[in-house]
């Protein structure tokens, strides 16, 4: 064949795969729920690649799979970026069919980055049955969303009190909130609050060659008695694997336990791959031993512009008190050191109005560190419904109804109780030093008046609390 001839058949063959792609596309169709498929399940069944499915507000308990369309599935979050589609559009993964497949989204057949789950709030889910392919054994894993062999954007979604606590027939427990493997995910401008593993109380990334985290709220996620890791736990083949975590507050994480992993790495735990960190803040986690980010077997971090309690080296790196307005929003001040203490790079800047950040973004142009800085900042809903501690309903008692965090804490303390009630707070030599009343649900209370030191929180017959004041 002559060289113009085989190039002229390149050429032709380019043009085909382009036309036949073009055509799958030009026919993309929404499909509704309720009003055209009661279910989102059927929903997503009945698309082609490039549909969309646009589900409208209500509480949906569906255990979904994709299936491999490679579809966009969102709540009407997606006609104005109006957020309170976001609380309003709920997708309950706490009654399946079968125990063993509880995740609330499993996306296993190869979808890629046109696939996009946006909008909704992700909850109940208590993962799924899973053979590790690399070897490590069966685990149960993926509480709201489980991934493999696919690199979905997860973006815009409140993905909380989702508990992988089961370990009957499985080796371990892990990934919370989510759970990705072998691809190349991208989760962006999410609420990940309040799940529950053994390992990665929030996100797992399980051999994912590459992968962005990025603008997401990770708080109050709890467990690590298996395999450590409260916000974020990573492992893969080697150092070649690079997750970028980009602009992210990883806050209040919270874990326990005892052995070589177990309890060990309250914001992120490492293994073997790459973490590239840049423009977070990692504040206020806790874990029965070490520090709050730790890696093993060459794991490494790589860490630029960040604000953490552990020191890290790299440029830009700072460590001060972010100051946050609150731990419901995690909002900074004006005054935090966080302001515009970013990555410089023009790239990154925040969002502005003439020179001035459009918020939730503060100060000028240049980047805040956290969640609420760089070019993708957006200010998050607060789903009241949704705002529990992250711990299950069956780890405390009646006779024990108060839990407490962050802890250690600093000028405030989030309660959470069962009943309205009065409560005390005594010192560590037993004096009443703080008397107040709580009502049923979250409380906010300022303990900035007490000395540092150990305290007691009790309402006078459970067990009393234990906390610190930093």
């Amino acid at each position: 064949m002559s060289h113009f001839a085989l190039n002229r058949t390149k050429v032709m063959k380019k043009t085909i795969f382009i036309w036949l792609l073009l055509c799958q596309f030009a026919h993309a169709s929404k499909l509704y729920v309720p009003t055209s498929f009661a279910t989102i399940q059927s929903a997503i069944l009945a698309s082609t690649n490039g549909d969309t499915v646009v589900v409208s507000p209500g509480t949906y308990f569906e255990n979904l799979n994709f299936r491999g369309r490679k579809i966009v599935l969102t709540s009407l979050f997606y006609l104005a970026k109006d957020t309170s589609y976001i609380c309003s559009t709920v997708i309950n993964g706490s009654s399946p069919v079968h125990p063993d497949t509880a995740s609330c989204i499993i996306l296993n057949s190869g979808e890629d980055s046109t696939t996009i789950i946006q909008g909704f709030t992700i909850t109940g889910g208590l993962g799924t049955k899973w053979f590790d392919i690399h070897g490590a054994g069966t685990y149960r894993e993926g509480g709201g969303i489980l991934t493999e062999f696919s690199s979905p954007i997860i973006q815009y979604n409140l993905i909380c009190n989702n508990y992988v606590t089961n370990n009957i027939g499985v080796a371990g427990t892990g990934g919370g909130a989510i759970r990705c493997g072998d691809g190349n995910p991208r989760l962006l401008n999410n609420i990940i609050r309040n799940n529950k593993a053994g390992y990665g109380g929030g996100i797992v990334f399980n051999y994912c060659t590459k992968g962005t985290i990025q603008n997401n709220l990770i708080i109050n996620n709890t467990g690590g008695q298996a395999y450590g890791g409260g916000g974020v736990w990573l492992t893969g083949a080697s150092t070649a694997s690079k997750i970028d975590i980009i602009n992210n507050t990883i806050a209040n994480n919270h874990i326990y336990g005892t052995g070589t992993y177990a309890g060990k790495g309250g914001a992120l735990f490492i293994f073997t791959i790459q973490a590239n960190l840049k423009n977070n803040i990692i504040w206020g986690n806790t874990q029965t031993t070490g520090s709050a980010l730790v890696t093993y077997f060459g794991g490494t971090i790589v860490a630029t512009y960040c604000n953490s309690q552990n020191t890290l080296t790299g440029t830009g790196n700072i460590s001060a008190n972010p100051n946050f307005l609150d731990t419901t929003t995690f909002y900074l001040p004006m005054t935090s050191p966080c302001v515009d203490a970013g990555d410089p790079s023009i790239s990154l800047n925040d969002v502005t109005s003439g020179t001035v950040a459009v918020f939730p973004s503060m100060g000028t142009q240049i980047n805040d560190i956290g969640a609420y800085g760089g070019p993708r900042a957006f200010a998050q809903p607060v789903c009241a419904s949704f705002l529990t501690t992250g711990i299950e309903e069956n780890e405390y008692s009646n006779s024990n109804p108060l839990l407490l965090f962050p802890n250690p804490c600093n000028d405030n303390i989030s309660i959470f109780s069962k009943v309205d009630q009065n409560i005390y707070i005594a010192d560590s030599q037993g004096k009443i030093v703080m008397n107040f009343r709580i009502t049923k649900g979250n409380n906010t209370k300022s303990v900035n008046n007490l000395l540092p030191g150990i305290y007691f929180l009790s309402n006078g017959s459970n067990t009393p609390v234990k906390f610190i004041k930093n």
